[in-house]
C-alpha cells in the first residue's frame, strides 16, 4: 500500500519533512508582530520624551497661561507710569504689557491686582507715587519710566522695604533693572557706527551712553528741528534739497563737513521729530539712535512730524519685540504666547488700560513684553516667599532666576544681580512691515525692531 502524503495546516510534506512554506509564514507573522510591538513602544517613549522637554512647541495662536505656585490671595503689584509729556512718558503705552501679564496669570489661576500711579516725570512725583503704593500695600513695584527721577522712586521704595523692577531704566541703587547695561548699549551702538572715524552726537537732551566714542557734540538747545537737520546735513557733507516746509535750502553759511556718522540721543518724541526733519535732507551717513527709539512714542512722533517709518533706523537693545515671534525656537514660542494673549485681551470689551480711562484695545498695539516680564518676575517672587510681605518678597526676588519656561516673553532674567538682564545689547534695525501678530489698529504704523545681522 502506498503511503499517502502527510499534510500540516493544509500543506504537504515530502518524505516526511515539514512543509517549508507553512514554517516561513509562521516566522513572518511572528516577525511582523514583534516589529509592530517595537514600533508602538518606540512611539510611546518618543511621545514621553517630547512631553518632558521644557518649552516644547507653543502654538502661536494660544495665549499660554502662566502658573505660579504658592501665591497668596489678594496680591497687589504697583505700576508707576509717567503721564503727559514729562521725563519717561515715552514708556506709558509700552507699560500696558503689565495688563497682559495680569491676564495670563489669571488664566493660570493667580489673581493679581495692578495699582497704577503717575509720577509726572519728576522727583517729587516719583516719591509721592511710591508713598501712595505703600499705603495700598503692594508687594512689589514696576517703575515703567526712565530718566533721572526714577532714582527717587527706588529710594522711596527701599525705605519701605518694597522691591522695584525697572524694565526701561538702567541700573540705579535699590532697584533691579531688566534693561540692557549701559556698557553693552555703548558697545552695540559703536558697532552700529561701523568704521566711522568722526561721529557727530546730536544731543536732544539725553547725552551719549558712557563709553560711546564720538568726535563732535551738537547740543540741540532750543534750536528748531529744521535748522538742526540742515546743520547736520552740512556737517556730514550733504546738501539738503529742501526743508520740511518746502523751502529750498541754499546752504548759506553752512559749516564745513567734519562728520561721517550721526548719533541721536534724547527722548523718543524728540528723536522722532528730529529724524523726520533729517529725512528731508540728503544725509547718507549712518544714523544711530539711542534705545529710547524702541519706545512706541518714536514712531508716533516721526509720523506726526511728517516723516516716514520706512527709513533705515539703527539702535541698540535686546530681542523683546514682535519679530522674535518669527524665530523657530523657545524664544519665538514665548513671544508668540505673549502676542496671543495681547489679542485675547484686546477682544475683551471689559478690559481696560492701566489707568482705566481707555479700553485695552486702544493700547494693544503698544503693549510691551518688557513690562509684562517685570510683573511676572515680581509675582514669582511672591510665590517663592509665600507671602505678600514686601521684605519677604524682596529677599525671594534676590534669589530668583527666570526664563521662558517661567512665563517670560523676553530674555532670561537673573535677579541675583541688580543688573538682572544678563543678555547684552545688540544692534537693532527697524521694519515698518506689519507682521499681523497684533490686533488691527487705526493708529500710526508701528515700528518693529529686530536684531541686525548685516554686520553693521
Amino acid at each position: 500500500m502506498t503511503d499517502q502524503p502527510q499534510t500540516v495546516d493544509g500543506d504537504q510534506t515530502v518524505d516526511g519533512q515539514e512543509a517549508r512554506p507553512a514554517s516561513r509564514r509562521r516566522l513572518l507573522v511572528v516577525g511582523l508582530a514583534v516589529l509592530l510591538v517595537a514600533a508602538v513602544v518606540a512611539a510611546v517613549l518618543t511621545f514621553r520624551a517630547l512631553s518632558a522637554e521644557p518649552a516644547e512647541a507653543v502654538p502661536a495662536t494660544v495665549p499660554v497661561p502662566v502658573t505660579v505656585a504658592h501665591v497668596p490671595d489678594r496680591v497687589a503689584i504697583g505700576v508707576v507710569v509717567t503721564l503727559g509729556d514729562g521725563e519717561g512718558s515715552e514708556w506709558n503705552q509700552a507699560a500696558q504689557g503689565a495688563v497682559v501679564a495680569q491676564r495670563r496669570l489669571a488664566l493660570g489661576g493667580t489673581r493679581v491686582q495692578l495699582v497704577t500711579q503717575n509720577d509726572s516725570g519728576t522727583t517729587d512725583g516719583a516719591r509721592a507715587a511710591v508713598e501712595e503704593l505703600v499705603r495700598q500695600h503692594v508687594a512689589g513695584i514696576v517703575v515703567a519710566s526712565s530718566g533721572a527721577h526714577v532714582a527717587a522712586a527706588a529710594a522711596a521704595a527701599a525705605d519701605a522695604g518694597i522691591p522695584v523692577v525697572m524694565p526701561y531704566a538702567g541700573a540705579v541703587d535699590d532697584a533691579w533693572s531688566t534693561a540692557p547695561s549701559s556698557q553693552s548699549v555703548a558697545s552695540a551702538m559703536q558697532r552700529a557706527l561701523g568704521g566711522a572715524a568722526s561721529p557727530l552726537l546730536v544731543d536732544l537732551g539725553g547725552g551719549a551712553p558712557a563709553g560711546l566714542r564720538v568726535a563732535h557734540v551738537l547740543p540741540a538747545g532750543d534750536t528748531d528741528m529744521t535748522s538742526l537737520a540742515t546743520t547736520v546735513a552740512a556737517r556730514t557733507g550733504a546738501v539738503p534739497t529742501s526743508t520740511p516746509d518746502g523751502d529750498t535750502n541754499t546752504g548759506g553759511d553752512a559749516p564745513a563737513a567734519d562728520s561721517d556718522a550721526v548719533v541721536v540721543s534724547g527722548s523718543a518724541a524728540r528723536q522722532g521729530a528730529f529724524v523726520a526733519a533729517l529725512q528731508a535732507t540728503d544725509v547718507t551717513v549712518p544714523v544711530v539712535l539711542t534705545p529710547d527709539a524702541t519706545s512706541p512714542a518714536f514712531g508716533s512722533a516721526l509720523t506726526a512730524a511728517g516723516g516716514s517709518v520706512s527709513g533705515d533706523f539703527r539702535t541698540a537693545g535686546v530681542a523683546t519685540d514682535d519679530a522674535t515671534a518669527l524665530d523657530a525656537g523657545a524664544a519665538g514660542r514665548a513671544m508668540s504666547a505673549f502676542l496671543g494673549a495681547v489679542r485675547v485681551v484686546a477682544k475683551d470689551q471689559d478690559a481696560r488700560n492701566l489707568t482705566g480711562d481707555q479700553p485695552f484695545s486702544a493700547v494693544a498695539a503698544a503693549a510691551d513684553a518688557r513690562s509684562h516680564d517685570a510683573v511676572i518676575a515680581l509675582v514669582h517672587a511672591v510665590g517663592a516667599a509665600r507671602s505678600t510681605d514686601p521684605e519677604a518678597v524682596t529677599d525671594a526676588l534676590a534669589t530668583t532666576s527666570l526664563d521662558v519656561d517661567d512665563g517670560l516673553a523676553g530674555p532670561a532674567l537673573d535677579f541675583t544681580d541688580p543688573q538682572a538682564l544678563g543678555t547684552g545689547a545688540t544692534v537693532l534695525a527697524s521694519s515698518a512691515q506689519a507682521l499681523g501678530l497684533r490686533p488691527e489698529t487705526t493708529s500710526a504704523p508701528a515700528l518693529v525692531w529686530f536684531e541686525d545681522t548685516t554686520g553693521r
